[in-house]
């Protein structure tokens, strides 16, 4: 089964906030809002974005960025040339092993602990 849900790690996060947000991106998926950092901290994410694929048994395999169309802080490419994230569900899937974590480029999490 996949599972796919954005998390909002922001302790200022509101509901109303998250759902305009959703509204201005057409994000269609639910969301979550993980102001303790719960789930920040399990799927070991530093960064947003900053994407985390667990296996059926809540194991992770894989954390990182989702994919290189940005290089550092303002500068992204016209395009992404890799999707880390899509290589690492597709790998999950079929029972292969994902890609090693790739740090995410953005702004760190605020108070992660």
């Amino acid at each position: 089964m996949r599972t796919d849900c954005p998390i909002y790690p922001s302790r200022t996060a509101s509901a109303k906030r998250i759902r305009q947000h959703k509204r201005d991106y057409g994000y269609k998926l639910p969301a979550l809002r993980d102001p303790q950092h719960a789930l920040v901290t399990r799927a070991q994410v530093q960064v947003t974005p900053e994407a985390a694929v667990f296996d059926a048994n809540h194991r992770l395999l894989y954390h990182g960025r989702i994919d290189d169309l940005y290089q550092d802080f303002g500068r992204a490419r016209a395009a992404a040339t890799t999707h880390e994230l899509d290589d690492a569900i597709q790998a999950a899937l079929s029972g292969k092993t994902p890609p090693p974590s790739t740090p995410g480029v953005g702004c760190y999490i605020a108070d992660l602990e």
